[in-house]
Formats: C-alpha cells, structure tokens, sequence
C-alpha cells in the first residue's frame, strides 16, 4: 500500500507537528508517510530565548537533526504570539523589542533555515470571544494596533523571498472570527504583500464545524490571493464544551471518526490549487495535546494512527480515492 505522502503527491504535502520524543518514538511513521514536520513546541520565542539573551537550542536541534537526515521539510512555528513569549523582553523600550525579534528572526533563519520553508509569522492575534478585533496581549500593548504589520515588515525585510510567511489561527471558520481574520490580512497587505499565506489550523471534532463553514473559509481566504496550509489538524471526539470521558470510541465513533476524515480530505482535495500542505498536530494517539486540553487527562484519539502506531480506520479512509 502506498504511503500517506505518495498518495498525495500531486495533491498537497502532508505534514506532522513533532517534538524531540516523538521523532525518536514515532519517527518510523514520519519517514514513511510524511512530507514536512512542524515542531509542536520547541521553536517558539519563549521555549528557547532566556533571560540573559542565550538560547536554548537542544529540543529543536533533535527535531532539526531528524529533518535534515531524513530529507524532511519543517515549517517554522512560530515567531509572534500572546503565548509562550520571552515577556522580561518587554520591559525594554519598543525600538530594543523590534532590534530582538529582528535578531531572533535571523538566528532562527540562520540554524535552521535549510529546512524551513515558511514562517507562522504571528499566531492567534485575533479576538474571538468578544466583539473586539485584536486580542489583548503583550505585543498589543508594547506596539499598538499596526502591531501585526510591524511583525510582518520585519519578518519580511529579514528573511530570503522564497521563505513563505504565514497568518496563522484557529476557529477560522467561524464567520465571524474569519471576517476579522480577512479584515486583518488586507490591512497587513494593503501596500506590498506581507502575508504570502493563511494557517488554517483546523481543530475541529466530530460535530462542528460543517463540512459548509470550512469550504466557504477555503474559497475566502483564497479570493485574497493567499496560499493556504492546513497547519493543525486534528478530528476530536467531543465537543469542546463536553466535560465526558470515554474509555474507548465505540465502533459507531469509530467509523463517525473515520468517514469525516475521509470527507475533510476529499474537501481539502477540492482545493488542491490553493492548499500547499496539511499537517496533523501529531503523529499518532499515544500523544497529543486533546490529552490534556480542554480536559486534563481525558484521552482523546484525533489521528490517523492509533496508540501503537498502526493505521486506524481514519487513515484508510483518508487513503481511499
């Protein structure tokens, strides 16, 4: 049976979010089905930038090793977000704070730059709980409102021109959260293309969205003139709100689980001349992050490979076209 990536080569690359364990224990599965990896965690600002202004590079240096020796492409992920941020940086004057971001654009260019092929630039900025547009964070506070395309400019004037740069949120089906999602990437484009493309992150469950919401965010954010990446996905079995635990899906989720994957692929197929890859947020159910968000210790299966790393149901059905 062919592989996952040699299915989808004329497609769109497929992807997978990784971290220093997983390559080692899973690293079987990426080499045989997957094209590109992200790193789950191990690259972003505040993971790796210390408070003396040293980095900490042995995490992503096992990721980055295991890309270049397998012939692997990464996106980078990510250089801007109200999370996972190095906050003692903003106690410093604005002009200081862009000079850091700069340089730290640059070292993460210059080590790991061979094998990444694109930027999540900024992450989740967007306001989604209330009527608001941006979401209140340290960056919005320091910078103001053009924060956004400031971070781009930056990005832009520092790193080579084939290196895509990425808007990256979840719940970007939501109507109205895609609206603003769209409201802010013209803003940052409105004078020269900052923004090469759009992350979809698609954390999606087994009841919402629609099949309907995704295709419309598809063909809007494409109307821009933008590349798309599906940048995290991963299929839940509860809904977000659901506080239940479940031993094991019976086989009715089971095969629920297993036909949506199926439909997302073909819809995500549709789209072929605007999706450049799609990356799961991990490689199989005996890690991910749905473990323990939103509910602690509840274990969830929202990928194609089971426990043990063997196809499940999800996968063939994502195999068959």
């Amino acid at each position: 049976m062919l592989s996952l990536k040699e299915k989808y080569k004329d497609y769109f690359q497929v992807g997978a979010a990784v971290n220093s364990d997983t390559v080692v224990k899973e690293g079987h599965i990426i080499k045989e089905h997957f094209d590109t990896i992200t790193c789950e965690n191990t690259m972003k600002f505040g993971e790796i930038y210390k408070e003396n202004g040293a980095y900490d590079f042995a995490d992503p240096d096992i990721v980055y090793n295991f890309a270049k020796d397998n012939n692997l492409k990464m996106r980078g992920h990510n250089f801007v977000w109200h999370n996972q941020t190095p906050r003692h940086i903003f106690d410093k004057s604005a002009d200081e704070v862009r000079d850091i971001l700069k340089n730290h654009i640059l070292t993460m260019h210059d080590r790991y730059g061979e094998c990444i092929t694109c930027w999540d630039v900024l992450n989740e900025c967007i306001e989604d709980k209330t009527d608001g547009y941006l979401r209140k964070s340290i960056w919005l506070d320091k910078f103001g409102e053009d924060y956004p395309k400031q971070v781009f400019a930056i990005a832009r004037e520092n790193l080579p021109k084939d290196v895509q740069l990425f808007y990256n949120d979840y719940n970007e089906y939501v109507p109205e959260k895609r609206d603003k999602i769209v409201r802010l990437i013209k803003s940052i484009n409105d004078e020269d293309k900052l923004v090469d493309g759009v992350g979809l992150q698609c954390h999606v469950n087994l009841y919402y969205p629609t099949l309907d919401l995704v295709k419309e965010a598809i063909e809007l954010y494409a109307s821009l003139g933008l590349r798309i990446h599906v940048t995290e996905m991963d299929l839940s079995h509860f809904r977000f709100e659901d506080q239940t635990v479940l031993e094991k899906p019976d086989e009715k989720l089971v095969e629920k689980h297993a036909k949506l994957y199926g439909e997302y692929f073909a819809l995500f197929r549709e789209y072929k001349d605007y999706i450049d890859n799609v990356t799961l947020w991990g490689v199989s159910d005996r890690y991910t992050w749905l473990d323990y968000f939103p509910v602690r210790n509840r274990k969830n299966w929202p990928l194609l490979f089971d426990e043990e790393g063997n196809k499940k149901q999800a996968f063939y059905e994502v195999m068959d076209f």
